[in-house]
């Protein structure tokens, strides 16, 4: 997950007073792009309430980084009152990922999905957010997010769809790790990565 953060880093410290809007867009696909990837692999983790504690700063410094790429400069309580404001609450998200972990196997496999799809739609709602000046009703913000959050849900879904079952091709990884094919390390890698993509 250093990538991610690395990404968010150098969108950061950048300056973009002078960036096309071509370059603006990529900036913000990108810091998008890797929050939602982090998100998933923060919430592959089996314990409900520590998604709070992982996923958290991925989505605050990700609304940070979009804002800084349309010319704002944004404290953590500035972030926070945003995604409040479209129905995004920290806590709320939290709640619906740590809810499907409650469900043995499909929740745990189903978790990094959603946190995926729950951080891309905050990803997106931000940069719509920042692009209108600040100025967006807290209804249309909230109707966004729940769009958003639902067509990147169903993507992932679909673009699954077909595919092996992850439970199959989880447990023919374990066995690949049993039988000392696959060192500790690079099962969990594996691991991660087939989660995230889920």
């Amino acid at each position: 997950m250093s990538s991610y953060a690395e990404t968010f880093r150098r969108v950061l410290d950048g300056d973009y007073s002078d960036a096309s809007d071509d370059e603006r867009r990529q900036a913000i696909q990108e810091v998008i792009e890797m929050g939602a990837a982090a998100s998933a692999a923060a919430a592959i983790q089996p314990f409900p309430l520590l998604d709070l504690v992982l996923i958290s700063p991925i989505q605050i410094g990700m609304v940070q980084a979009i804002g800084r790429v349309h010319g704002h400069t944004l404290d953590k309580k500035s972030v926070l009152e945003i995604l409040s404001t479209f129905g995004a609450s920290i806590l709320a998200q939290n709640l619906i990922v740590s809810s499907a972990k409650l469900v043995p196997f499909a929740g745990w496999v189903a978790a990094p999905a959603m946190a995926f799809s729950l951080t891309w739609a905050v990803g997106e709602v931000s940069d719509h957010y920042f692009r209108q000046g600040r100025g967006v009703e807290p209804d249309e913000l909230r109707d966004m997010f729940k769009k958003a959050y639902k067509r990147k849900r169903e993507e992932k879904v679909a673009a699954h769809q077909g595919n092996a079952s992850l439970k199959e091709r989880l447990a023919q990884l374990k066995e690949a790790f049993e039988a000392g094919i696959l060192t500790e390390e690079e099962y969990e890698a594996k691991k991660a990565s087939m989660l995230a993509d889920f």
